[in-house]
């Protein structure tokens, strides 16, 4: 496992502690929970930043050699019944890679289950690397990014719907129920922005993003038996949507001369298709999931980048905060897969009918 030297570990500590401060607005003596999943050294350099910050900190340790279909009920038990203020999880699959895709229910079961129904502000880091946080986006300006997401926060408000068009083939318009709203992980201050106790944003931070969940009854075909789950509000897209950088669950980068193809009619994902092998078993998943479940895989989420030293990298966490690009998510029942095309110009209609162009071929409309 890499070690970084003495000054690289201050600059992971100080930058930490600026996210905390800046970004989750936390104040002394408040409580603070990380939670460590293969990530020793960030860990210890998040409890310093905590520390250094005088909050209370704790750690909990996740273990498990495999990966976790449920995280343990003594780290949710923990988390529902003495809630920190603030807090972050840190997931670090580089040694065992495939186990981000396979851990993905337990983490939205973690954030949709328990974070979103306590009031705290949490960090959610699936993902994250040591190269990340000493040479990428987790050395941003975080003073900067929050300004400039408000000020993006604020071209998106009242926006009905998007254009969003890229040099690799993409073309799609996606209708945003009234219900959907932008938020942002730049600043992680609950409630949320449907009012829920609790609000999580990704860390390293940097984009801007629209999606909703609602619990539902379901059929699990598996056991036959109905329980309840967190499923997507649709947003209603129509057009394709050619992915040449990088694909959620898939810890590579996409060959730009075979990139996935996927097709949206009325928000439901109605074909796919990819000349690369080593994106399949997402595909996989998500059909798996819609044989589960007997539900469609549907428009979960559309973001935008926004964070000046994220890097291409293969790493979705990174990528998808890469300034000025753009990513969309199909969604299912403990399903989510980010995709990310380069380069975007998204043009956006409000409800009073004015059109304005956000995004010019990855360049941000921002002062």
């Amino acid at each position: 496992m890499q070690t970084p030297s003495i000054e690289d570990f201050k600059k992971i500590v100080s930058k930490l502690a600026e996210f905390i401060r800046l970004s989750q607005r936390l104040k002394p003596n408040d409580s603070y929970l990380i939670v460590n999943r293969n990530s020793p050294v960030l860990s210890k350099a998040a409890v310093e930043a905590a520390e250094s910050c005088r909050l209370n900190v704790r750690r909990f340790d996740l273990p498990a050699s495999q990966p976790y279909e449920h995280f343990p009920e003594e780290l949710l038990k923990l988390l529902r019944e003495r809630t920190p203020k603030g807090g972050m999880g840190l997931f670090d699959y580089s040694e065992h890679q495939d186990w981000s895709l396979k851990e993905l229910g337990a983490r939205i079961e973690l954030l949709f289950d328990v974070i979103e129904e306590v009031p705290i502000s949490w960090a959610h880091s699936p993902q994250i690397t040591l190269d990340m946080a000493i040479n990428g986006p987790l050395q941003c300006d975080y003073r900067r990014l929050a300004t400039e997401a408000e000020q993006m926060m604020q071209k998106l408000k009242n926006v009905k719907k998007l254009h969003i068009t890229a040099p690799g083939g993409s073309d799609i318009e996606i209708v945003l129920p009234e219900s959907v709203k932008f938020e942002t992980d730049c600043i992680i201050v609950p409630p949320n922005i449907y009012n829920k106790p609790g609000k999580f944003g990704n860390l390293p931070v940097g984009e801007v993003w629209a999606e909703k969940g609602q619990f539902i009854e379901v059929q699990d075909n598996q056991s036959g038996k109905k329980i309840t789950q967190h499923y997507p509000v649709k947003l209603i897209a129509n057009g394709t949507w050619v992915c040449d950088v990088c694909i959620g669950g898939y810890n590579e980068r996409i060959a730009p001369e075979k990139p996935i193809t996927v097709e949206l009619e009325d928000g439901v994902i109605t074909n796919f298709h990819c000349d690369d092998p080593g994106p399949a078993p997402v595909f996989e998943k998500m059909l798996a999931t819609q044989h589960r479940y007997g539900l469609p895989t549907i428009l979960e989420e559309v973001g935008i980048g926004l964070n000046e030293r994220a890097r291409l990298t293969g790493n979705m966490l990174e990528d998808e905060k890469l300034r000025g690009t753009c990513h969309i998510a199909p969604g299912n029942i403990r399903y989510h897969a980010d995709m990310l095309v380069n380069k975007p110009t998204i043009k956006a209609t409000h409800l009073n009918g004015m059109t304005q162009e956000i995004v010019t071929n990855g360049m941000l409309a921002l002062p």
